[in-house]
């Protein structure tokens, strides 16, 4: 599996790029179980009733069909073409949304004003990942985000028509200043926004800088959505510090590294961490402990021998 030349292209323009068909029947019945198994658990220790929304993160450490999703031998590769080897879980993030209950309107498209914002729908406003006032936003000479992350969003659910809580997207806005949404009276013109339409089993890999949100769900259909996102070892997670150690300590080099630790449990400040300690998320002194660099390197070299 390779991202090709005109995936590329299009994941460097638009931001984005669908693969429908992406889950294999089997795959699908497996994560829609386990959605429902994480569902129903949370719901009776929250005592939740069935129309609430559900939001879960880290969600890789609450089932193994989660989990095997941060390297699945299909997407691995396309993400690693996407972003390069160098990289960690930022979030694994469970969505699960009801229908809308009778009478409850949605707002404008992508400015959160409706009375579903009152009732726990969280719709986000049009928003790129990893910038805001009081989170990192790093500077650069034109005020656009630096290239930090990328997601794959898997749909579950049928959100093949509209206004089923589709992702809606701004093709393109990733090369555009977040700063542009922080104008109150800022409007996303309606021809640049557009809703993704995305049948069961679909998955969309994509840059988190392009401006997204969450669109209203009029329909009798329940939204079932999974992220996982990857980002670069240098920065930090935001759903954990360190992953269980039962889940690391079954886990493989490789998934190890995807997980936030040491593919070979060295030390993480280097081999004289009293004297000399440098981050092995920065500089890392072992190649063992980026177990996907060697990953990589093999596939280059294989693409490039003679047939």
């Amino acid at each position: 599996m390779r991202l090709s030349a005109d995936q590329i292209a299009e994941f460097d323009e638009n931001g984005f790029v669908i693969l429908e068909d992406f889950l294999k029947d089997d795959e699908l019945s497996r994560l829609l179980d386990a959605v429902n198994t994480v569902i129903d658990k949370v719901r009776r220790e929250k005592q939740l009733d069935s129309s609430a929304p559900i939001a879960i993160r880290n969600v890789l450490a609450h089932h193994d069909a989660f989990l095997d999703l941060i390297d699945h031998p299909r997407m691995l590769p396309l993400v690693v073409d996407a972003i390069g080897w160098n990289i960690q879980i930022r979030t694994t993030h469970l969505d699960y949304r009801p229908p809308y209950p009778q009478g409850v309107v949605g707002g404008e498209i992508g400015r959160s004003d409706g009375d579903d914002a009152k009732t726990g729908y969280n719709n986000l406003g049009w928003h790129p990942d990893l910038a805001g006032e009081h989170m990192f936003e790093a500077p650069s000479l034109d005020g656009r985000l630096p290239y930090m992350e990328i997601k794959v969003f898997y749909s579950l659910s049928d959100l093949s028509e509209s206004d089923r809580g589709n992702l809606w997207v701004v093709p393109g806005s990733h090369r555009r200043s977040p700063q542009e949404l922080r104008d109150p009276s800022y409007r996303v013109p309606a021809n640049e926004a557009l809703e993704l339409k995305t049948p069961p089993g679909t998955a969309v890999l994509w840059r988190t800088a392009t401006w997204h949100c969450v669109g209203p769900n009029y329909s009798d259909l329940i939204r079932k959505i999974l992220h996982v996102g990857y980002h670069y070892r240098w920065l930090r997670p935001t759903d954990y510090v360190m992953q269980d150690h039962e889940l690391l300590s079954r886990s493989s080099p490789i998934r190890r590294q995807l997980l936030g630790a040491m593919g070979t449990e060295s030390h993480p400040l280097g081999s004289d961490p009293a004297n000399q300690p440098v981050s092995q998320y920065w500089l890392t002194e072992n190649r063992d402990d980026v177990p996907l660099r060697a990953w990589a390197e093999h596939r280059l070299q294989q693409d490039q021998e003679p047939e």
